[in-house]
């Protein structure tokens, strides 16, 4: 018996850690640069693009899950921080820092940077 309580405690308070992590929870679009070769890219395309990429959603759950959307696609998997490396399903997904998430897609016209900020508290997904 008092074993059971000393397992339910020591969930409890694991569990409340985890609701406090800044890390988890719903996060969307503060900033996009897009940073496109001008002989390639018309600044229309520029625009379109950065409007495309504020729509991203990020939602990272206690259970190391993470949900990225994007323009109606959905990638879904297990994340973990390293340092301040997100990695998704152990490859490289963007860098946490300063309370943000920032990641970078090198496209064939230039760069892509998006800058997430924690959204208020929200139900999952």
């Amino acid at each position: 018996m008092r074993y059971g309580i000393i397992a339910a405690l020591l969930l409890a308070m694991v569990s409340c850690h985890r609701d406090n992590d800044p890390f988890l929870g719903h996060w969307t679009v503060e900033k996009v640069h897009v940073d496109f070769n001008e002989q390639i890219a018309t600044p229309e395309m520029v625009r379109q693009y950065g409007e495309l990429e504020k729509g991203n959603i990020i939602e990272i759950t206690q259970d190391s899950i993470m949900t990225f959307i994007s323009d109606g696609d959905t990638l879904r998997g297990t994340c973990s921080l390293k340092g301040n490396q997100i990695m998704l399903d152990g490859k490289f997904f963007g860098r946490y820092e300063d309370a943000q998430i920032h990641t970078e897609v090198s496209t064939p016209m230039g760069k892509i940077k998006v800058h997430y900020k924690k959204a208020p508290h929200r139900g999952a997904v």
